[in-house]
């Protein structure tokens, strides 16, 4: 019928990794389907045009809004729209939530673009080795949370909560450039071998940069740093780290010593955070009790953080 039209998912499919959906495009105005994970964090930014305005209305699940003066949880009928926004904001989800997203402005090309990225260097990092992929989702929850506990007030750090989930998802994306036989091997590397382990943090550092920028880039090639000098690839000292990459590096640690990967003792949650906390000189303290606080008090547990892998 004319001046009607109907789409039963036959040109839009409900597709959950694709995030973002198109549903209705005019000159004035796009009509968007928004599909979150279980703990996914995303972020609204400031719009270039003061005209600007998106309004999301919760379909499903449940949205967490982390406003200047505390958090907001949105259910299913309820809505917000954004217009002037002074900085960025960020959402969370604790369950599969779907949000209908309109905007008076075209949007959805510039964020499905920047979507498409974001799961297409994720899916290189699978398609390399399944452990980093799992490895790097449980180290952004981590780095997360302690970042949370760290800065409770977010108001100022919103762009640094943005920097410490970014850099701790793709913290490993230089191993993209390292052998598979390397990458996989069982037992320990030689010298030659170790090369690559040691550049990666670099390539993961080069990759970010272009897309991210410098701070991004620092905090993700420096997971690998020590206080007390011993850490790759510079030897960085101190205060020479950034807070963000002390943190990321206790998340790293952790996980790693609570995973398995086919040649090493996996350590029980609590025990992991006690060594991190044992090891002062190599690990930030701060980063490493809350941590440990966290796990001890049964606010973060291991089951808890791999339940999606």
């Amino acid at each position: 019928m004319k001046g009607i039209h109907l789409n039963k998912y036959g040109n839009v499919h409900p597709d959950p990794k694709a995030g973002l959906q198109l549903l209705c495009k005019c000159p004035e105005f796009e009509v968007m389907e928004q599909f979150i994970a279980r703990d996914a964090v995303i972020w609204l930014v400031p719009a270039d045009d003061a005209e600007t305005l998106e309004f999301f209305y919760v379909h499903s699940g449940k949205i967490q809004v982390e406003l200047d003066e505390g958090p907001v949880v949105l259910g299913p009928g309820e809505f917000f729209f954004v217009k002037d926004l002074p900085h960025e904001v960020v959402l969370k989800s604790h369950c599969e939530s779907k949000l209908l997203y309109l905007s008076n402005r075209p949007m959805f090309e510039e964020s499905s673009s920047f979507e498409a990225y974001l799961y297409g260097l994720l899916d290189e990092i699978n398609q390399k080795d399944n452990y980093t992929y799992q490895h790097s989702r449980n180290v952004m929850k981590y780095s997360v949370r302690i970042f949370e506990r760290m800065y409770p007030t977010m108001g100022s750090n919103e762009a640094l909560y943005n920097d410490m989930a970014i850099a701790s998802l793709f913290h490993d994306a230089g191993k993209c450039h390292v052998p598979d036989e390397i990458l996989k091997k069982k037992g320990k590397l030689d010298a030659d071998e170790m090369q690559y382990i040691f550049r990666h943090p670099m390539d993961s550092a080069r990759i970010l940069r272009n897309y991210y920028g410098d701070r991004v880039a620092e905090i993700a090639g420096n997971h690998h740093e020590r206080l007390d000098g011993s850490g790759y690839p510079y030897g960085l000292v101190g205060d020479q780290i950034s807070p963000e990459a002390k943190i990321l590096a206790v998340a790293d640690a952790f996980d790693a010593m609570t995973s398995n990967r086919g040649y090493n003792r996996v350590k029980d949650p609590l025990e992991a955070a006690q060594e991190l906390v044992s090891l002062p000189t190599k690990f930030d303290p701060i980063s490493s009790q809350i941590l440990y606080d966290l796990i001890r008090s049964g606010e973060m547990t291991l089951q808890q953080e791999i339940t999606e892998q």
